[in-house]
């Protein structure tokens, strides 16, 4: 009898050992994170691996439900997996924990923009240095929830739910049938604001030294090589130099903090019309400010029709650079750089030098933008095996 009795009772707590690590697998399913998909032109593919090589796997629809099990990083890119051998950019997933919180956290009342720019898509960026897009445009008259602001230099900018930000210049706060407002057609000059600024001074700061690295928002150096009419560029600004540096550069350091650089001169390109006196960040703002016009052949009317070297010429014009129409004669607006250091504002070009079809601009994070071909608008694309750039070309 108590031996039965002793077998009831292992059985009993075998059982209830079993019921709590029940209880802790499904706790750990609840706390999974879900995600929707946020692109709203198409289909989003679903690839076999985040690593160049990938097969698409399946498709997924605008604002379909996944659930991300899984993150990595592949150059400089985020990455979720939403199963076995399944695989999703970032950029195309807004991610959002499983476990709702109480409805009156969700339901206060908040701020809203709505995007006033008519001629192309807002971008939103990832910070105030305007630096990185985080993949999300606003079409016109998209309006969306804000929950922070940041007065920064004189520049207005609205944090939104996804994280990412917006200039205000592009957008209209509180009034999301924009009533009474003029769209915008021109896009708007961006003014990158480091991160990290916390006032709305505007004048330079004192005694900077002359090894301060300038800030993310400016044009990263590149190896060893400069523009030839590349002019030496001298500022008091807190962004330093507008050029890049060099290892034949000498900076030194005036009385007024003014760094100055002296840049020695290449030998002359190929294209020696291009003036390089614009900004990186312009030509890109620009570049992403045509996402959703039509591809045109020969096209080279912002807002109603660009082909691929339309877009490019377009997009350095508004920085102040000329660029000659077609893509053979861009190929030499510039040095020449490899694939493995790409910097934003690099044009990238596919076929044989002196041969190219295609061109685009990198904006950074292994993506670039382009105008694809006919029955396609101006879009971003991410870099990869199936159509990988032959080689690129830095002009600023």
């Amino acid at each position: 009898m108590k031996k039965q009795k002793m077998t009831y009772l292992s059985s009993g707590m075998v059982g209830l050992a079993g019921l709590v690590l029940m209880g802790l697998q499904t706790n750990d399913a609840q706390a999974a994170t879900n995600g929707t998909v946020n692109y709203a032109d198409g289909a989003t593919t679903v690839w076999t691996s985040p690593a160049v090589g990938q097969k698409p796997a399946r498709y997924l629809a605008t604002n379909q439900q996944v659930t991300i099990q899984d993150t990595k990083q592949v150059y400089g890119q985020t990455w979720y997996k939403l199963g076995n051998d399944e695989w999703v950019s970032s950029q195309f997933i807004t991610a959002g924990d499983a476990t709702a919180q109480p409805a009156a956290t969700t339901t206060a009342v908040k701020n809203t923009v709505t995007a006033n720019f008519q001629s192309g898509a807002t971008t939103v960026w990832a910070d105030t240095t305007a630096a990185q897009p985080t993949g999300e445009y606003l079409t016109y008259g998209t309006t969306k929830n804000v929950i922070d602001q940041k007065d920064l230099n004189g520049t207005t900018w609205y944090q939104l739910e996804s994280k990412g930000w917006v200039p205000a210049s592009y957008v209209v706060l509180n009034n999301p049938n924009l009533d009474g407002v003029t769209p915008i057609t021109n896009a708007p000059a961006v003014t990158p604001v480091a991160a990290t600024t916390t006032t709305t001074e505007v004048q330079a700061p004192a005694a900077p030294q002359a090894t301060t690295p300038a800030p993310a928002t400016e044009t990263p150096a590149p190896a060893a090589t400069t523009e030839a009419t590349t002019p030496a560029a001298t500022t008091s600004t807190p962004a330093a130099t507008t050029q890049p540096a060099q290892t034949q550069t000498t900076t030194t350091q005036s009385s007024q903090q003014t760094t100055q650089a002296t840049t020695t001169q290449q030998a002359p390109q190929t294209n020696t019309t291009t003036k390089a006196s614009g900004n990186v960040q312009t030509v890109i703002n620009a570049a992403l400010s045509q996402i959703g016009t039509p591809y045109v052949w020969g096209g080279s009317t912002p807002g109603v029709g660009l082909d691929c070297s339309g877009l490019v010429q377009y997009a350095y014009a508004q920085a102040g650079v000329s660029l000659r129409r077609v893509t053979t004669a861009q190929e030499g607006a510039g040095q020449r750089v490899s694939l493995d250091n790409l910097q934003p504002g690099d044009i990238l070009f596919w076929g044989g030098a002196g041969a190219s079809y295609h061109d685009a601009i990198y904006i950074g994070g292994g993506q670039y933008v382009h105008a694809p071909q006919p029955g396609e608008s101006v879009k971003t694309a991410s870099i990869s095996s199936y159509f990988m750039p032959s080689f690129a070309v830095r002009v600023l």
